[in-house]
């Protein structure tokens, strides 16, 4: 039986192009598990066969006016995700950084080794982490920790 991986996420948050990326990089790496990958664009197409679903941050630029309302459907999501019972991981960052930390999501539901650029930002996030930002429960902290993550190292940082 195939893993049913459903990526959806509020408007603007690039669901389609994560799974674009997830698609190449699933095809070029061999598996004996098939792999179904779904793009919602509505939630009340969510159901329990989902073997995970991948929620799209708030991390990529929104213009301030569509903000509230991004923030509302990412709620919404939010709700029918834990409704319908479907684990979930959320994903930040763009371009690689976002699909390496959907394939550090997946790792264990894919059985998929993890690549230099995960373990790489692995590292990154243990000595981001050291300062104990995550307990501060700040809005603007958080993101601010959470886009640090998804930029690579500065050249000459380890």
């Amino acid at each position: 039986m195939p893993l049913k991986i459903v990526l959806l996420g509020a408007p603007g948050t690039g669901a389609q192009a994560l799974a674009d990326a997830l698609a190449a990089h699933l095809a070029a790496t061999p598996s004996s598990t098939p792999v179904t990958l779904v793009v919602l664009a509505d939630f009340s197409a969510l159901d329990q066969t989902a073997s995970m679903a991948l929620l799209m941050g708030l991390d990529l630029p929104c213009p301030p006016d569509q903000q509230p309302a991004q923030q509302a459907a990412d709620a919404q999501l939010r709700a029918a995700l834990n409704a319908a019972g479907v684990a979930y991981r959320v994903v930040y960052g763009t371009g690689p950084a976002r699909l390496a930390s959907a394939l550090r999501a997946l790792g264990a539901v894919l059985g998929v080794p993890e690549s230099d650029a995960v373990q790489a930002n692995e590292s990154r996030a243990v000595r981001l982490r050291a300062y104990g930002c995550e307990k501060c429960s700040d809005p603007v902290c958080e993101h601010r920790l959470f886009t640090a993550l998804t930029r690579p190292p500065a050249p000459g940082c380890a």
